[in-house]
């Protein structure tokens, strides 16, 4: 326990040490029970949105399924008054598929989630310059994992984003899809000495183009990185700790263009981000676990030229979570709250803006031999 306590202690300090945008974090309640610190642990299908280098070791076919619903309370303090964001924090589901051969070294996976959202209304705080910003991005991946050994995979993989946008300011209104926006992602999962695991993942982002009409609407995703290491003590804790880093800085704008002119003018002034994640996991008896976690998030948005079509700010996460067999099935819940600090911004939508999330995430998985 003295052991634990040295090692919660030093990442805490990490974390506050490194103090976003719109990427919709909880893939399986598994990880969201340790605030998404999962890179090195990567234990069921759902390493295929974590890391897919994880399903190396998982013989057999290996399936999870899982919803996640959010509540969101966010509102601006502007010199009119306080106004609510109305737009309504949408619900997910995710499936995840892994096969691995009987004494083979090659596998496979699959998976869909959606991986970016954001549904935003503050069409009574700045009346025609803002209104609604709702965005949608699904995301199916397709994996080929190789272990090395019994102690190493590596794996590589493509991205499939569809994306659905619906933009309004004023009289101004945009929906549009793409479905053909498509990246690639490496990962790799080290066992370096006994009790000790090291994660790593790169995804490209993607370049996403809509059209209707006369309209059109282009941006890119951003680009990511995570490194992860974890421990195990004793067989029955788990700590690990993740940095993810996101290159929001390539998303420049959200601009309608209308016949070649600027119809709707959604000029970003987003920064890259790190999010720093801790989680430690109890082991009380065999495939029942109990789970705690912490993340911050640094928001993207910056205080000048805040854009309130992308309205987060800097982030506290905590995470309670717990699982077990049952009915023949893995099945996995998780409870997060996380408390953004309020951000003053300045520019065209300046205000106090304030934000609150709420997220229960439930999963079912199971394993065929």
């Amino acid at each position: 326990m003295k052991r634990i306590c040295i090692c919660i202690a030093a990442f805490s300090y990490a974390v506050s040490a490194h103090a976003g945008g719109f990427e919709q974090v909880n893939q399986s309640a598994a990880a969201a029970g340790v605030s998404n610190a999962f890179a090195a642990t990567a234990s069921d299908a759902s390493a295929l949105a974590y890391n897919p280098a994880g399903i190396a070791w998982q013989s057999g076919v290996s399936v999870s399924a899982g919803i996640a619903l959010n509540f969101r309370n966010s509102s601006v303090k502007i010199p009119a008054g306080v106004a609510s964001n109305t737009g309504t924090e949408p619900t997910f589901g995710q499936v995840y598929a892994a096969w691995v051969p009987r004494d083979g070294r090659l596998s496979a996976g699959i998976g869909f989630s959606p991986m970016y959202a954001a549904n935003n209304n503050w069409s009574d705080a700045f009346g025609t310059t803002s209104g609604v910003g709702k965005l949608t991005v699904d995301h199916t991946t397709a994996d080929l994992v190789y272990a090395i050994n019994s102690d190493l995979a590596v794996g590589l993989g493509g991205d499939w984003y569809i994306t659905r946008a619906t933009l309004s300011q004023g009289t101004n209104n945009f929906k549009g899809t793409d479905i053909a926006s498509f990246g690639g992602h490496a990962s790799l999962l080290w066992k370096p000495l006994p009790a000790w695991s090291i994660g790593a993942v790169y995804r490209s982002g993607a370049s996403v183009s809509m059209s209707k009409s006369t309209s059109s609407l282009a941006f890119k995703l951003p680009d990511q990185a995570t490194l992860a290491i974890a421990h195990d003590f004793n067989d029955v804790w788990r700590l690990e700790t993740d940095v993810k880093w996101t290159r929001w800085s390539v998303l420049k704008s959200m601009n309608v263009v209308t016949a070649g002119v600027v119809s709707q003018p959604n000029s970003l002034n987003l920064r890259d981000t790190l999010t720093v994640m801790a989680g430690l996991t109890w082991t009380w008896r065999e495939n029942s676990q109990f789970r705690l976690g912490y993340a911050y998030d640094q928001g993207a948005n910056r205080s000048r030229n805040f854009n309130p079509l992308i309205a987060d700010q800097d982030g506290h996460r905590v995470s309670l979570g717990g699982g077990g067999d049952m009915f023949g099935m893995h099945m996995d819940l998780a409870y997060q709250y996380t408390f953004y600090s309020s951000k003053t911004a300045t520019g065209a939508y300046a205000g106090n803006y304030r934000d609150r999330k709420q997220s229960l995430i439930f999963t079912v998985s199971n394993q065929f031999d």
